[in-house]
C-alpha cells in the first residue's frame, strides 16, 4: 500500500509548479514586447555613454599625515600644574576635521594663488581656477545671473559686496560638495582604526589636486601649533615680563646701596645704619623673588619645548597622478542593463494588473 502524499506536499509541488509556469508566462510576455525593452534600454544606454563621452578627466590626490598633542603627561604635568604652568586640553580628530573643513581654512586654500599649466600658466587665485575649469558662469547664468563673468578681484574678504559673498558661498559648496556628476574638490577625513589623518583633493587639473592637499595641510598644522602652544606660550610671556622686573628692581637696588656705602664710609649714624639694612633686607627679599622666578621660567620655558605637538607627512601625492575617467563601454552596458530591467519590470506589472483585472 503506498503512503498519500501530504496536504503540505501537494501544496509545496503546486506553488513549484506555479512559480515556473509564471515564469513562463512573464518570460513569453517579455519577448512578446520586446520593442518596450530595446525602446527604454537604447535611449538610457546611450545616454550614459554620452555622459562617459563628455567626461573630463579628473585627478585624485591624497596626503596622509599623523598628529600628536605634545601634552606632557604623568609626574611631569602635576610639576608643571603645581607651578599654574601646563597645556590645554587635548585636541580630539573631530576637532582637527573640523577646523580642515571650516570656511577660515578652506577660505586661504581658495585665496592662495597657483600657476596652471593647462589654464596656459595663468597665475591666479585658486578660485578663480575653479571657475573656469568647472565653467561656473555657465550654471550660474541659470540661477544667479548677477555672477554672468565674475572673478574675484581681491581676498579681501572683510569689504567683499554681496555679490562677492554670494560667489564665495557657491564655490565652498563646490569645494565640499563637488559639482554635477564631479565628487568633491577637497575633502579631509580620519581613519580610525590606523589614527591616519588625510586631505584628499579631486578635481580637473593635476597640479590643482596636489597644491589644494599641501595648501590644506599646511593650514591645518599651523592652526594646531597654534592652539597647542598658547598657553604654554602665554606662560612664558609671563614668568619672562615678572623675571625681567624684577631683574630691573634688584639691579636698581644694588646700585643704590653700593652709591650710599660709598658715600657713607663711617657710619654711626643710626638712622643711615637703618636705612643701610633695610636697602640690603630688601636686596635680600629681591635676590630669593629673582631665584624663584627664575626656577619658573625654567619650567615655563620646558612646557614650552615639551607642549610643542608633532605632525608629520606619511604620504604626499606627486606627479604624475593617474587620470581617472568615465568608461565609456562599462556606462554604454551599465545604462543598458538599467533601462533592460526598468522596461521588464513595467511589462511584468502591466501583466499582472492585466490579470488581476481580467478576474
Amino acid at each position: 500500500m503506498h503512503n498519500e502524499p501530504s496536504a503540505t506536499q501537494i501544496d509545496d509541488e503546486i506553488t513549484l509548479r506555479d512559480i515556473i509556469v509564471n515564469a513562463g508566462i512573464y518570460f513569453k510576455e517579455v519577448l512578446k514586447y520586446w520593442w518596450i525593452v530595446g525602446l527604454l534600454s537604447i535611449p538610457i544606454a546611450i545616454y550614459f555613454g554620452y555622459k562617459a563621452y563628455n567626461d573630463k578627466p579628473h585627478y585624485e590626490a591624497k596626503l596622509t599625515y599623523t598628529l600628536n598633542d605634545g601634552s606632557p603627561g604623568g609626574g611631569l604635568s602635576s610639576l608643571l600644574g603645581s607651578f599654574g604652568i601646563g597645556g590645554e586640553g587635548k585636541l580630539n580628530m573631530s576637532q582637527i576635521l573640523e577646523v580642515a573643513r571650516s570656511r577660515t581654512l578652506t577660505n586661504k586654500i581658495l585665496f592662495s594663488t597657483i600657476s596652471l599649466d593647462s589654464l596656459g600658466g595663468k597665475s591666479d587665485f585658486v578660485a578663480n581656477h575653479i571657475i573656469t575649469l568647472y565653467d561656473l558662469h555657465k550654471i550660474w547664468d541659470e540661477s544667479s545671473p548677477s555672477l554672468k563673468g565674475f572673478y574675484f578681484k581681491n581676498e579681501q574678504l572683510d569689504k567683499f559686496s554681496p555679490i562677492e559673498l554670494a560667489a564665495l558661498k557657491g564655490i565652498y559648496g563646490v569645494l565640499l560638495k563637488g559639482v554635477e556628476d564631479h565628487p568633491p574638490l577637497y575633502a579631509p577625513s580620519f581613519t580610525k582604526e590606523s589614527g591616519i589623518l588625510s586631505i584628499g583633493a579631486n578635481t580637473l587639473d593635476e597640479q590643482l589636486s596636489i597644491f589644494i592637499t599641501k595648501r590644506g595641510f599646511e593650514e591645518v598644522r599651523n592652526y594646531y601649533f597654534g592652539a597647542k602652544t598658547s598657553s604654554p606660550d602665554r606662560s612664558m610671556k609671563f614668568v619672562e615680563a615678572k623675571k625681567d622686573s624684577i631683574t630691573g628692581l634688584l639691579k636698581a637696588k644694588q646700585l643704590q646701596l653700593a652709591r650710599f656705602n660709598d658715600s657713607h664710609r663711617n657710619l654711626v649714624d643710626p638712622n643711615l645704619l637703618t636705612e643701610k639694612k633695610m636697602m640690603e633686607t630688601e636686596i635680600q627679599k629681591l635676590t630669593l623673588m629673582y631665584g624663584e622666578v627664575t626656577k619658573n621660567f625654567e619650567l615655563a620655558d620646558f612646557s614650552l619645548a615639551s607642549s610643542k605637538p608633532q605632525i608629520e607627512i606619511v604620504d604626499e601625492p606627486i606627479p604624475p597622478l593617474d587620470a581617472k575617467q568615465l568608461s565609456l563601454i562599462i556606462e554604454f552596458i551599465k545604462g543598458g542593463l538599467i533601462g533592460f530591467l526598468i522596461a521588464v519590470t513595467l511589462i511584468i506589472l502591466r501583466k499582472i494588473f492585466r490579470d488581476a483585472m481580467a478576474v
